[in-house]
């Protein structure tokens, strides 16, 4: 790390950094061109074999604000605890190496959660793409205030469910979250995190204005997929189906959520090249069967309960089958 005194910030940006020279100065000018200047810029280097590291070591010689942790490579989940752990501000946020903020996005926020004493703001998002292309993530967002059990039994289930779930898009009260970790070693830390954070008393408020640009690369390499990646993404999945499980009237949540994984357990099945793999597949298996078993008790309509009786013998079968008849798969939802 690069030494310098600790400041006392209204905000802490943390920056998770790992093999993104290509991206990460127009992300750290974006912060830095900021409207809101009560800041400080955490940039932590994930063991990066490119020029990353040094680029973040630039940015701390120009701005005082700018706070480097140079570690070995560990994932995305350390990586940002490492940065949660340093954060001196009353609020916290996270911002991905490879995308990008608007001028005015953390002014947005932390006026917004001023305004109505939230836990939490969140704010719309673009998806920019490599030819200077943008598209609205959603246009479905409006201003509101929402409490965490509505977005939690509710609204990660809609078509927007991603806007909950992203951890780049919101500004944190420290004393609220700044105890909380993500998950060590997992891929789709977001959605543990949520997990986490809708389980709490809390209340947020979202923005519907696009202030964060969230980067696809045209190639997809930075969004490759394996068996580990899809069996953690399912058992994210698979704990929030057990929390709706808890309560009777859940039930129809907890179903919708089966459904939607059974997509990354048929792709896991896919992915399978050695015995550890397929042996965690076996294992997430299990849980998806236990869990139809555990639904086909509650309260269901006749369609759904009839589908449990087939995806307790073979959910991978029933879900290639629904896929081919989406029409199907959907009635079912």
């Amino acid at each position: 790390m690069i030494a310098k005194e600790k400041r006392m910030a209204e905000v802490s940006i943390i920056v998770p950094v790992y093999q993104v020279e290509n991206y990460l100065r127009q992300c750290v000018d974006s912060i830095l061109a900021q409207t809101f200047t009560d800041f400080e810029l955490i940039l932590v280097d994930d063991g990066s074999k490119d020029r990353s590291g040094q680029i973040c070591d630039e940015y701390a010689e120009m701005d005082e604000r700018v706070k480097v942790i140079h570690k070995e490579n560990s994932g995305p989940s350390d990586t940002r605890n490492r940065g949660i752990e340093q954060a001196a501000g009353n609020y916290f946020m996270f911002v991905d190496s490879d995308d990008y903020i608007a001028p005015t996005m953390v002014e947005c926020l932390y006026q917004s959660i001023l305004k109505e004493n939230a836990d939490i703001a969140a704010c719309n998002f673009l998806y920019s793409f490599e030819d200077d292309r943008n598209q609205d993530f959603s246009t479905n967002i409006q201003w509101e205030v929402v409490s965490g059990a509505e977005i939690f039994y509710n609204r990660k289930n809609d078509r927007s469910c991603g806007y909950w779930t992203v951890v780049w898009n919101k500004l944190y009260k420290s004393k609220v979250f700044g105890k909380l970790r993500f998950r060590a070693g997992k891929y789709y830390e977001d959605e543990f995190w949520a997990n986490d954070i809708y389980q709490m008393d809390i209340k947020m408020v979202t923005i519907p204005e696009c202030l964060y640009y969230y980067r696809q690369h045209g190639n997809n390499s930075m969004k490759t997929t394996n068996s580990k990646k899809n069996l953690d993404i399912l058992e994210a999945l698979q704990d929030r189906i057990d929390i709706y499980l808890m309560d009777e009237t859940h039930a129809a949540q907890a179903y919708r959520v089966l459904i939607y994984s059974l997509e990354y357990l048929e792709k896991s099945k896919r992915m399978i090249t050695n015995r550890e793999e397929k042996a965690k597949y076996l294992q997430a298996e299990k849980r998806t069967k236990d869990i139809v078993h555990q639904l086909r008790k509650r309260k269901l309509t006749n369609i759904q309960r009839t589908s449990l009786v087939f995806l307790e013998l073979a959910p991978c079968l029933v879900f290639a089958v629904g896929m081919k008849f989406r029409g199907l798969l959907e009635r079912f939802i």
